[in-house]
Formats: structure tokens, sequence, C-alpha cells
């Protein structure tokens, strides 16, 4: 098993992402608001506060992170192919980002019967 985390910097496009992770039977995400270092710090060090401008407007705040536990190399896959086929490509700029790291324990996701996950 894996912990998916997905960074999405447009924030209007998680609840697409959830309906792919719905179609695609990957189930029991969490989402959370998130903001990068230099959006937070950019009030605090001069040389931030460059990037504070170039998203003037802009909500420091903007970010959705979501977590979700994938059980296999197939269902990380599947997760990612979601993620891009609303946001495009993850190596584009100003899209997002997405990592997994291994689960050695889990508890409290239950299966029901027809879950592939």
């Amino acid at each position: 098993m894996r912990l998916l985390i997905a960074i999405i910097n447009d924030p209007d496009k998680v609840v697409d992402i959830l309906d792919e992770f719905y179609d695609e039977n990957i189930k029991g995400g969490t989402v959370i608001e998130s903001a990068g270092m230099a959006h937070i710090i950019a009030d605090h060090v001069p040389f931030f506060s460059r990037f504070a401008e170039l998203d003037q407007g802009k909500d420091p705040t903007c970010n959705k992170t979501i977590f979700v536990v994938v059980e296999n190399d197939e269902a990380r896959e599947k997760a990612i192919k979601a993620i891009e086929s609303v946001i495009g490509d993850l190596n584009e700029p100003d899209t997002g980002i997405a990592l997994t790291v291994p689960l050695d324990f889990c508890k409290g996701i239950v299966k029901t019967e027809g879950d592939s996950q």
C-alpha cells in the first residue's frame, strides 16, 4: 500500500479529480487546503515577496492537497491518469505535484464487497 499525496494548484479542479477517482473506484480520499512555503513567508522575507506579486489577487492558500491510499502500482497509475485528465501533465508548470510514500501500517480503511482496492 502507498499513500498518494497530490497537491493541486487550481482548487476549482479538485471536485472533477474526485469525480474521476470515483469513476476509477478510488475511494476514501481526504482533501485539505494548503499553501506553498514561498507564499506563506512572502510577507516576512523580502526575497520571497516577489513570489507573492506573481499571484496578485489569489488567496495564498490556493492549493488543495488530496490524500488517498492506493493498494498497488495499478491503482497509483489510475489515480495519476485521473488527475492528469483534469489538470493536464503534472510535469507542466502550475499544475500540481503528485507523489507516493510506502505505508507499512494502515488501520481504519474498511473494504466493502466489490472494492478493487
